[in-house]
């Protein structure tokens, strides 16, 4: 039988957070931003596919930053980042004459998110890298 790890919890429970988190973008692209052509489900589609693919391989980016494994880094690393633009990209490629605020507020929460995301993932690595020592 496999052993649970406690990094394994962690990186179930970040899937889902992420899950969650597509879920909350999905209705607000709903609410605010089907009426300048963007299709909900095209977007609902695109948001929950990259959002496993951007769980699964964040989650693994760690792993493989803390053990050092550098070319299997670039792997998963290339991954997230894919699974964390696709969406927006979408988004901003479709929308149909959405007024400078959407556009303002969709770019700058994607870069506060993509900061908060890299400051969370060095320390995740220092974590269990910190771990593995003692």
């Amino acid at each position: 039988m496999a052993r649970i790890t406690q990094q394994m919890i962690f990186a179930r429970l970040w899937v889902a957070l992420v899950m969650l988190w597509a879920g909350l973008r999905i209705l607000a692209v709903e609410i605010w931003l089907v009426d300048y052509g963007v299709s909900i489900w095209w977007f609902a589609l695109i948001e929950v596919l990259s959002s496993v693919l951007y769980g699964v391989s964040s989650a693994r980016l760690v792993k493989e930053l803390a053990t050092r494994h550098r070319k299997n880094s670039a792997k998963w690393g290339s991954l997230t980042l894919i699974g964390y633009v696709l969406p927006d990209t979408y988004l901003l490629s479709v929308g149909r004459a959405m007024p400078l605020a959407t556009y303002l507020v969709v770019v700058s929460l994607a870069v506060a998110f993509a900061v908060i995301a890299l400051v969370r993932t060095r320390a995740s690595v220092m974590k269990i890298t910190l771990a593995d020592v003692g």
